[in-house]
């Protein structure tokens, strides 16, 4: 299959102190190249497992339209992606408190 680049909005459980405020809950967009959106959510999962974080859940996973505006940061990330397949694009990490 051919490699196409992926963009998912996930929920990710992160460490404690991995960020100032010791929230270990949030969502980011994560971007990366992958055959296919299973291959894509696998890639992530390993990804995030290296720094012991768990993708807690997916939406809005889709290859990416390059005719489309992705807004300026996931722009930026596609565009520092485009030319290695190998890269993972993570966005700002928006992270929450459960009720």
């Amino acid at each position: 299959m051919e490699l196409k680049m992926w963009m998912t909005t996930a929920e990710v459980r992160i460490q404690p102190g991995d960020v100032p405020s010791g929230d270990v809950l949030g969502f980011m967009r994560i971007t990366a190249w992958a055959s296919s959106e299973s291959e894509f959510i696998g890639r992530v999962r390993d990804f995030l497992a290296k720094y012991q974080w768990i993708l807690l859940g997916s939406e809005n996973t889709h290859a990416i339209d390059s005719d489309r505006d992705y807004g300026d940061e996931a722009n930026a990330i596609i565009d520092h992606i485009r030319d290695n397949e190998d890269f993972i694009g993570l966005g700002t990490f928006y992270s929450y408190r459960p009720n």
